[in-house]
């Protein structure tokens, strides 16, 4: 992304369209506003594309064709971001998260933290009779972009033989992510306007965010005939026509830790058939967790017992499926992500332009691979890489950590460097657009990358 700091000379290239050339679409749920857009998010009679407003950010943007033929519920983005929160409400930080007792309790505290109200509700924040849960927003754009009945985004697919899947089986598997009072004060003040405010996206102290993520695995699937999803919550959602069925297979959790060298520990639990539990949801069994990326560990040196991690703690109580899929070297990892990376060094990528999320293709040495897997603040961006050499690469444009969150990546790098549009605040597109970094006011413009540069896991 090539940005100048000349804003007045700049203006959006995008088709001219505004609000007021909207047209009423169908499809909607009754009392929302519904909007024929272009796959952007540009309001345009012309557009084939259902944009859903029940606020000031869409709930979701889907072709039109897609919704044809449902009649159930439809996702609600819970986007009443607070303006402050003391941060007060999180049990687990007095939890000792560095001892494999300590790391299954503060894992345990984190998951029923996130379940309780919520699974009455169904996972539906305006339901829950509990506390407050918020949603990223603009994470409506793309090739897998947020669907319609959950808010599920599609995430890593899984080919067999991994998990114990037939060999050549492919798997689609998505995720929908929720942010609790205190984290959602930072969405609310990067997102006050329709473009990004990125001179502080950090998190405060207390904030906590956790993801749960569903499986179109089938019983069938499994070379062994043994489901390991056995009893599993379900849910569906509706393509072209067609209902798919997921089933729940792993949960990852996050809370912001002041006392690491990250700022972060992450944990991820995966479902455990064989869990007696009458809740479904609680057969959610720890896999580990993380609080920082085991600096200078290298495979080769775990497998010849010369290092062990120290900055990573697996369960025993972890389901077999997901302790014999782990990360680089036996880092933190669920059993649907990439086992090159880890939690924290997936998640480390966050920054604004969009960073490689795993080593690139130049990057072949293990000692390459360890520029992954540092331990930074959620403050120091990550930087970027030269594709080919590997060598990291100075920019004169302005890079902005975003704090270890993914999702907040993926909705700036969809406005800033995708230039895709909120179509439902009645912004003017055909006035320059202009987001904000610690270095001063940058426009939104610039070459529109190719659709495989969005950022996905």
């Amino acid at each position: 992304m090539r940005l100048r700091a000349i804003i007045g000379l700049v203006a959006l290239l995008v088709t001219p369209a505004s609000l007021s050339m909207a047209k009423d679409a169908t499809g909607c749920v009754a009392g929302s506003r519904c909007i024929t857009v272009t796959k952007d998010g540009n309001p345009n009679p012309s557009g084939t594309f259902v944009a859903q407003c029940r606020g000031k950010f869409p709930d979701f943007v889907v072709p039109q064709e897609r919704l044809t033929g449902w009649s159930g519920q439809m996702f609600e983005l819970a986007q009443n971001y607070p303006p402050s929160d003391p941060g007060t409400d999180a049990p687990w930080r007095t939890i000792d998260f560095r001892t494999p007792q300590g790391a299954d309790a503060y894992i345990l505290a984190l998951r029923d933290y996130a379940f309780d109200g919520m699974i009455e509700a169904d996972f539906k924040p305006e339901a829950s009779s509990g506390r407050r849960w918020y949603h990223m927003p603009m994470m409506n754009f793309g090739p897998v972009s947020r669907e319609f009945v959950h808010g599920l985004t599609e995430e890593r697919a899984v080919t067999g033989p991994e998990l114990g899947l037939k060999p050549g089986t492919r798997i689609r598997n998505f995720a929908v992510g929720f942010y609790n009072a205190a984290a959602a004060t930072t969405i609310g003040k990067v997102w006050a306007s329709d473009d990004p405010n990125l001179i502080n996206t950090s998190f405060p102290a207390g904030s906590m965010s956790f993801k749960i993520l569903f499986s179109a695995v089938k019983p069938s699937d499994f070379a062994d005939g043994v489901d390991r999803l056995a009893g599993a919550p379900t849910w569906q959602i509706y393509e072209n026509g067609q209902t798919i069925d997921l089933r729940l297979m792993q949960m990852d959790v996050a809370a912001a830790a002041p006392d690491t060298q990250t700022g972060w520990v992450f944990g991820t639990l995966a479902y455990d058939a064989s869990v007696p539990d009458p809740s479904p949801w609680r057969r959610m069994r720890p896999v580990g967790l993380s609080w920082g990326n085991d600096e200078g560990v290298k495979p080769s040196e775990v497998s010849a017992g010369l290092k062990t991690l120290h900055e990573t703690v697996v369960s025993s109580l972890a389901p077999a499926y997901a302790a014999q899929h782990l990360g680089w070297a036996g880092r933190m990892n669920g059993p649907v992500d990439n086992p090159i990376s880890g939690c924290i060094s997936c998640h480390g990528t966050a920054q604004s332009p969009r960073a490689p999320i795993f080593p690139v293709a130049g990057c072949t040495s293990e000692d390459q691979k360890l520029h992954w897997f540092r331990n930074l603040p959620g403050t120091v961006a990550f930087g970027l890489v030269d594709q080919t050499t590997c060598q990291a690469v100075q920019s004169t444009d302005p890079i902005v950590a975003l704090d270890y969150s993914l999702q907040m990546a993926v909705a700036v790098q969809n406005v800033i460097q995708f230039h895709d549009v909120n179509p439902c605040s009645g912004q003017n597109i055909t006035q320059p657009r202009i987001f904000r970094v610690w270095k001063g006011d940058f426009p939104v413009g610039g070459e529109i990358p190719p659709e495989n540069e969005r950022i996905h896991r």
